[in-house]
């Protein structure tokens, strides 16, 4: 079992969909027992909300919306003294730059960024098409795309801002895809590096790009 973290921390999710994120941040919550709090979770509860709205302006404010509620969880739980892994794709710097806001008003609480980047496209689009027919089956997940076609979109809608520098914020970046990835093997490389940081709070922040 992995040992929790002696001061409560953020453990900030960062990925496009289809990379793997949820089943990690799952399992690194399950580890470190602390709440996991998940951005779709709010989302999939928009759809009616969704439906009574003018298409054009329906997914930008509920989006938006998940992501002010997900902040707000998160401050919460933090002020109770919990450590907390936030799921979200964290595709913009003013995402963490909410959730760092939040962190500091919960009384400087220091977060750390785990992003799943895999390097193996063909199983990455595997898994995300994998899930995307399940959610057109009634499952949840309605909002997020359902087809590579559909991934590259959004990506490319992005026009490079997912890709910005989390400068001051200690990140590990793992390949989700590597043949020897295992969910575990995965999860002891996020406590390793938890508590490589533990005091980054004290200090300068360690910035680490870690292959898996």
């Amino acid at each position: 079992m992995a040992r929790p973290p002696p001061t409560p921390v953020v453990v900030a999710m960062k990925g496009h969909p289809g990379t793997g994120k949820t089943t990690l941040a799952r399992a690194v919550a399950a580890a470190l027992r602390c709440p996991l709090l998940d951005k779709d979770d709010i989302r999939d509860c928009t759809l009616p909300v969704q439906r009574s709205l003018a298409a054009s302006a329906a997914a930008s404010l509920l989006n938006d919306l998940s992501y002010s509620v997900l902040w707000r969880m998160t401050e919460t739980q933090l002020r109770l003294g919990l450590s907390v892994v936030v799921d979200s794709p964290l595709s913009r710097r003013a995402h963490l730059d909410r959730l760092l806001e939040a962190a500091d008003r919960a009384g400087g609480i220091r977060v750390v960024v785990v992003e799943c980047r895999p390097a193996d496209e063909a199983e990455w689009r595997r898994r995300l098409e994998e899930r995307g027919a399940a959610a057109a089956v009634g499952g949840d997940g309605w909002h997020k795309p359902a087809t590579w076609g559909e991934l590259r979109e959004l990506v490319e809608g992005y026009r490079g801002c997912s890709d910005y520098v989390v400068a001051g914020v200690p990140r590990l970046v793992l390949d989700t895809t590597a043949p020897a990835a295992g969910t575990g093997e995965l999860v002891a490389a996020v406590v390793e590096f938890l508590n490589a940081n533990a005091g980054a709070g004290d200090g300068e922040p360690k910035d680490s790009e870690e292959t898996q």
